[in-house]
């Protein structure tokens, strides 16, 4: 039996579903129809699609173009603003490629009203909200749209604190190599590298978030001002925050120790270096011996012996005894 779709969308009052999978136009009429009911909407986000219905739910809420072009902006960025009724988020997801050590960043934009989310996200990445919320069901009946909104915005921040995991282990496993007094070697400094660059994504997604964590914990919806204002959904946000602390917090930690694992690799490189100059060194220094002697003794001028067997025996017993000297001796400096 085939397995039905996810729905875009789903309108519910507690615990009862009343619609799924509407337009635009057809959510409105429901919500309007249905005053205590709740709704979300999750789209794609195409052009075609996508995009033109976001517009004209920005267009309802009174949202001015500037709000709009944030919206469908590409360009990587975080934001959290409130306008009227409306709360708009504008993040990133981060996901990852661990087979070849690469992180994305998928752009999500969400408008949060009292009433209904819509949530704009690429429909071809591992995140999707739409299977994320149908797994909520009751946190959903209870929480309504803001526990929706803390639902998607967990799970964004889950992405960053597998991706802290996925570094952390890579690091640890670059740092093994080091314990062992070899400097990386050019596969392990190539996926180094590879991390760094992956780090160095994770912490342009990270930082601007620690502002729109701050912002939506600090500005909550003016619904939620009134004397009924709900203490857990507060404490929940207050909760999430932290959690991405901790998570951007790491991020800068991992910088310093991916920065640690290149020093102390370059420094064991060096090492090794000097010691196989010092062996060379003294190799030389050995080899070249038999060179003076019989460079020496083989001058144009008359020497004790030359020319005699045992002149030859006496030469050579002088070079085998320096060489084996100075052997011994490097050896005892540990110069070869």
């Amino acid at each position: 039996m085939a397995t039905r779709p996810a729905p875009v969308c789903r309108v519910w009052s507690r615990s009862r579903i009343i619609a799924e999978d509407l337009t635009g136009e057809d959510l409105s009429d429901v919500l309007e129809l249905h005053s205590d009911a709740s709704a979300w909407w999750v789209l794609p986000r195409e052009e075609h699609y996508g995009a033109a219905e976001l517009k004209d739910v920005a267009r309802a809420l009174d949202l001015d173009e500037l709000a709009i072009k944030d919206l469908l902006a590409e360009d990587r960025r975080a934001k959290f603003e409130t306008i009227g009724q409306a709360r708009l988020v504008i993040t990133n997801a981060a996901v990852l490629d661990r087979d070849r050590a690469q992180l994305s960043a998928v752009p999500i934009s969400i408008i949060a009203t009292d009433r209904a989310l819509i949530c704009l996200v690429e429909s071809s990445t591992s995140f999707r909200p739409a299977q994320l919320l149908l797994g909520h069901e009751e946190q959903l009946t209870t929480g309504g749209v803001e526990a929706a909104l803390q639902i998607v915005m967990e799970a964004i921040i889950r992405t960053y604190e597998e991706v802290v995991q996925w570094l952390e282990v890579s690091s640890d496993q670059l740092a093994n190599v080091l314990f062992e007094e070899r400097p990386l070697d050019k596969p392990e400094q190539l996926r180094a590298f590879k991390l760094r660059s992956a780090l160095s994504q994770l912490r342009r997604l990270t930082d601007p978030m620690r502002v729109v964590m701050n912002d939506i914990v600090e500005r909550p919806p003016t619904t939620a001002k009134s004397k009924t204002r709900n203490t857990s959904v507060d404490r929940r946000w207050k909760l999430l925050a932290e959690q991405h602390d901790r998570a951007a917090n790491a991020t800068d930690a991992l910088r310093e120790a991916l920065a640690s694992v290149f020093d102390t690799s370059l420094a064991l490189a060096d090492v090794r270096m000097n010691q196989n100059m010092k062996k060379l060194t003294g190799w030389a220094a050995i080899i070249a011996v038999p060179t003076l002697v019989t460079s020496f003794v083989g001058m144009n001028v008359r020497f004790p012996l030359v020319g005699s067997v045992l002149g030859f025996w006496f030469y050579f017993a002088v070079m085998i005894v320096a060489g084996v000297v100075l052997y011994f001796l490097f050896r005892a400096k540990d110069w070869v």
